[in-house]
């Protein structure tokens, strides 16, 4: 029976995919579906990345449990840079932000304050970034007993069953006051002729609206790799303004980021281009637009009424 790369679990099964079955489509119960190339299949992974294989596991199952699929290559289990800027850069590894990342998963699964999540901790750990179901049980004990989790457990049998306490929800509601005295905003969007008013004329002269001052990232100067400069500046920005017209990868990748990290996300989109919104992000409100100038006021007016001005 074939072994899963990154948990060591049983697959499930596996389908060859693409020019000549390079790419498999597998299906792992802890890792939830993947794609991943014949060369990954047989490579050693580096030390550095085979210590750190569950994250990698707790991004695929998340990017699954989204509608995602996550191809996994030989460059990202060789490569410590390349594991680095696409695995560890977003995900949480000190104490403090595991259980952070804990309450907002348990939040994201919650259809109401008060309602039960269920967990299976030797099928789950992945999701909450741990090494195993003995981690995974710490983490839980240890929200537990900071009153942020009620928790009830079964000796021997899984499924547990967790909630939010008062305490849980108030410390996730905190976590969305980041950066209280940045002056920055962070734009993502599509780097692109059909975009380009929409930046020029629009969301940069909310610098004179607001007092923010606005970063996009392609107009910076910079000698970090990219990637890296990106995530960067979103930690450091007050809040973020996401338009998603086009709809590429990396506006969708920047405003999750922001999330994760506790950041405010206004969420923009021209309004010809909004029914192809991304189906996870359709539960937030997007502003749509129609002219630069029509964004530019929209986006003034939301700043103004979620955010406030610049060092307030």
């Amino acid at each position: 029976m074939d072994t899963c790369k990154l948990c060591g679990g049983a697959y499930e099964n596996r389908v060859g995919v693409g020019h000549l079955e390079l790419r498999h489509r597998v299906s792992c119960q802890r890792c939830g579906e993947y794609v991943i190339t014949d060369c990954a299949l047989d490579v050693t992974p580096n030390p550095f990345v085979e210590q750190r294989l569950h994250l990698l596991s707790g991004l695929v199952r998340r990017t699954a449990e989204r509608g995602g699929l996550m191809t996994v290559e030989s460059k990202l289990l060789e490569d410590r840079s390349e594991f680095e800027a696409r695995v560890l850069s977003v995900s949480p590894q000190s104490v403090q932000e595991k259980t952070d990342a804990m309450l907002a998963y348990v939040a994201e699964k919650s259809s109401y304050p008060g309602a039960a999540v269920t967990i299976d901790r030797a099928r789950d750990w992945p999701l909450y970034y741990c090494r195993n179901a003995e981690e995974l049980t710490f983490f839980l004990k240890h929200a537990h007993e900071r009153e942020l989790l009620d928790l009830q457990t079964f000796v021997s049998s899984d499924p547990w069953e967790a909630r939010l306490s008062v305490g849980g929800w108030d410390r996730l509601e905190q976590r969305m006051k980041q950066n209280p005295e940045s002056r920055q905003a962070f734009v993502a969007m599509w780097f692109d002729e059909e975009t380009k008013d929409a930046y020029s004329q629009g969301i940069a002269q909310l610098e004179m609206d607001t007092g923010f001052s606005i970063m996009r990232i392609d107009m910076s100067q910079f000698n970090d790799k990219i990637c890296d400069r990106i995530l960067s500046e979103i930690r450091r920005s007050r809040f973020v303004m996401a338009d998603v017209t086009g709809h590429r990868q990396g506006v969708y990748f920047e405003a999750g980021f922001a999330m994760g990290l506790g950041l405010p996300v206004i969420w923009t989109c021209r309004k010809d281009d909004i029914e192809r919104c991304h189906f996870d992000t359709r539960q937030y409100n997007h502003i749509t637009w129609e002219t630069p100038a029509e964004l530019r006021e929209k986006l003034r007016d939301r700043i103004e009424a979620t955010i406030g001005a610049a060092g307030e």
